[in-house]
């Protein structure tokens, strides 16, 4: 009887080592799986920061004036801030002809898609400089 005590004995304290064990492994592969996950996200969150400092350098050196490397707007500059507006164009337009006026408003159209933030617009007799849509001088001769 003694020895089927023994033998109990042992196959419980073997069943306490074998959970123990799996809780363990469990433990460790949870572990393993949050690190992997952290490194991801690491990974993931550079990559949209640097992303970030790119697309504001290039917001940057497009709107300084001395840097001409980014001719284009980025995507994430609103249009508005190179593009004319309505009451822009109506005060430029104002006191020419109808035909001199449609001339303007082309030229501004044409130099809007093509997305410039710099230049120039004339009719026989005037001509006027615009900069990131705003009118920066202008001239009659």
């Amino acid at each position: 009887m003694e020895n089927e005590f023994v033998q109990i004995f042992e196959l419980l304290v073997a069943l306490v080592a074998a959970i123990a064990a799996y809780w363990q492994h469990r433990q460790k592969s949870q572990a393993v799986e949050a690190r992997e996950e952290a490194v991801v996200e690491k990974e993931v969150a550079e990559a949209l920061q640097w992303a970030a400092e790119s697309d504001k350098n290039d917001v940057v050196s497009y709107f300084d004036p001395a840097d001409d490397t980014v001719t284009k707007p980025p995507e994430s500059v609103p249009a508005r801030s190179w593009k004319m507006s309505d009451e822009t164009r109506r005060w430029v337009t104002a006191g020419h002809t109808p035909d001199e006026q449609a001339s303007l408003l082309k030229q501004i159209a044409e130099a809007e898609e093509q997305k410039k933030m710099r230049y120039f617009i004339s009719v026989p007799g005037c001509f006027y400089e615009v900069e990131y849509g705003l009118l920066k001088g202008g001239g009659r001769g």
